[in-house]
C-alpha cells in the first residue's frame, strides 16, 4: 500500500476547494483522510490518500474494458431517490461547510446509506465509510433524511382508507 499527501488551497475566486484533486493519484484510493488548516487566514485541506500501487498495462487493459459504472446506477429506484436526496443534502452541506462533496460521504457511502438505510447511529457507524466523527457531524441529518424518505415511500404505497373501502 501507498501513501499520497495532496494539499489543495481554498479558490477565493471560485468559493470553493478543488473538485477532483484525487484524479493525481493512479491505482486504487483505498481510504481518504483529510485534515483542514489555515495559512495566512487561506483554508486548506490536506488529503492523506492510501492506495494501491499503480496498475500494470495488462491491469490497466483490463479495467479499461469493463464497463465504469456510478455506484446509483445500482440501486433499486426506491433507494435511488434515497440516494438523490441524500447527494442533494450532502451538496449542501459541503457548500455551507466550504469543502468538496467527497469530504462530506463520497458516492459509495451515499449509495450504501441509500441500500441499507439505517435507523439508528449505532446502524450508520456500522456502514463503511462513516466512522464516529461523520455519525457525529453529520448522522442526525442524515437519519432525517432516510426516515423522511422511507415515510413518503409508506404514504405513496399505502392504499387509502376510501381505496381500501372499494376494494373490501
Amino acid at each position: 500500500m501507498d501513501m499520497s499527501l495532496i494539499t489543495v488551497a481554498f479558490d477565493l475566486h471560485t468559493r470553493a476547494f478543488p473538485e477532483s484533486p484525487l484524479e493525481k493519484i493512479s491505482g486504487e484510493i483505498l481510504s481518504v483522510v483529510e485534515h483542514f488548516f489555515q495559512v495566512d487566514g487561506l483554508p486548506h485541506l490536506l488529503l492523506i490518500v492510501h492506495h494501491r500501487k499503480q496498475l500494470t498495462a495488462n491491469d490497466r487493459d483490463r479495467r479499461n474494458n469493463k464497463q465504469k459504472t456510478h455506484p446509483a446506477d445500482e440501486l433499486a429506484p426506491e433507494d435511488r431517490r434515497i440516494y438523490d436526496r441524500l447527494s442533494d443534502w450532502r451538496k449542501g452541506r459541503a457548500q455551507a461547510d466550504g469543502v468538496p462533496v467527497y469530504v462530506v460521504l463520497n458516492n459509495r457511502d451515499l449509495a450504501q446509506l441509500a441500500r441499507r438505510r439505517p435507523r439508528s447511529k449505532t446502524e450508520l457507524t456500522a456502514i463503511n465509510g462513516v466512522g464516529d466523527a461523520k455519525a457525529g457531524r453529520y448522522g442526525a441529518d442524515i437519519l432525517k433524511i432516510i426516515a423522511d424518505s422511507l415515510k413518503a415511500e409508506m404514504s405513496q404505497t399505502a392504499p387509502t382508507t376510501e381505496a381500501a373501502a372499494e376494494h373490501g
